[in-house]
Parts: C-alpha cells; sequence; structure tokens
C-alpha cells in the first residue's frame, strides 16, 4: 500500500534513542532492550530497512557524541554498516537526515521502536503521521523513566501505556496507524492495530 503522501511502499524499522544514558534509568528497561534486539534481528532476516536514531546533546556531557551515555545499548547489536540518523530535537525528523533516507529505501510505513515514550517516541510518531507515513508503534518496544510534574509523580509504565492508547486515536485521512507488539508487527503488510 503507497501512503497518501506518495512515499514509497516498503517498511522501515525506525529505533529511536536507544542509548545508555536515554534508557539507563527506564522502565522494564531490560524487557524493551530485549524485544528491541529481537525485533531487529528478525527485520534484518525478512530483509527490510532498519534505522537507528541517535540524539547528540552538546555540552551536556553524558550525551555528547562519542560519550559512553551517547553510544547505543550494545544488546541491540547495531553494526558499522548501520544506517545511523543524528538527532539534536525530539522530533526525529527536525534539521535530520530521517525523511531523505526513508525516500531513498522507498519507505513509506514507519514501525516505531525506542525511548524516550513521552519526548521523541511521541513527537516522532506524530510528526511521522502528519507528513503522510503509515505508523505502527511496537506497544511493548518503547519506554521512558519516571516523571514527576506539577507535584504529580507519573510511572513509566503510565506514561507508556497512555501513549499506547494515544497511539490507537491518532488517526489520518487515508493513512493506517495504531500499535502492535513486537512479534505481532508485520513487515511484508499493513500494520496491525490492536
Amino acid at each position: 500500500m503507497v501512503s497518501t503522501q506518495g512515499h514509497g511502499d516498503r517498511t522501515a524499522l525506525v529505533v529511536i534513542d536507544v542509548q545508555n544514558a536515554v534508557v539507563a534509568n527506564a522502565w522494564d528497561r531490560d524487557g524493551v532492550v530485549g524485544r528491541i534486539a529481537t525485533l531487529i534481528g528478525r527485520v534484518r532476516e525478512e530483509g527490510a530497512p532498519v534505522i537507528f536514531v541517535q540524539h547528540d546533546e552538546p555540552g551536556s556531557g553524558d550525551m555528547d557524541k562519542g560519550s559512553e551515555g551517547w553510544r547505543f545499548v550494545d544488546a541491540l547489536g547495531v553494526r558499522e554498516d548501520d544506517i545511523v540518523v543524528a538527532k539534536q530535537y525530539p522530533d526525529a525528523f527536525v534539521e535530520t537526515t530521517l525523511a531523505a533516507t526513508l525516500a531513498d529505501l522507498g519507505a513509506g510505513r514507519l514501525v516505531l521502536a525506542g525511548a524516550q515514550t513521552d519526548a521523541c517516541i511521541r513527537s516522532t510518531f506524530h510528526r511521522a503521521l502528519a507528513e503522510g507515513y503509515d505508523v505502527t508503534l511496537v506497544s511493548d518496544c518503547h519506554t521512558t523513566d519516571d516523571r514527576a510534574f506539577q507535584g504529580v509523580t507519573i510511572t513509566g509504565e503510565q506514561i507508556v501505556t497512555h501513549t499506547n492508547l494515544y497511539a490507537l486515536f491518532s488517526t489520518y485521512p487515508g493513512q493506517v496507524s495504531g500499535t502492535a507488539t513486537h512479534d505481532e508487527v508485520a513487515f511484508a503488510s499493513a500494520p496491525a492495530s490492536v
């Protein structure tokens, strides 16, 4: 299925910010990283493209380019020849090569996984829909830290659950969006909506 905005018909897995400093204190960190690694392995076997998005925050110390915190979590198995898109804002499309990379790959459908759920995942999910891509959020492959805001503590688990619900209500005319678990998501057909 070709997306309404003229994007291609391939599916790409986009793994956002699964970096040491980003997921250090994330909810269900090891479980989420393990499921993402499993998904990456499956995608590689099926021949679909994988794009790794890597946040760089100059002057931050733990997220400076080249620092240990900036590096991808080893368990992902990122290879030297993998596609890596550098970013400095939560929305992975802002001032990056992501849109051009997707165009070069002929990808009109994105499968999103990674961190942080309430920032980069949510921003990129919404932007991808606004840009005309079909989008599946992998419901058990994104995470974030517990947050305290205006005197209220929200757990990482609650944020992940709410974002999965949010994804179900994010619809655009002529596009397909939704959620699927890592073992349900398909790379050869339309996205599943759970």
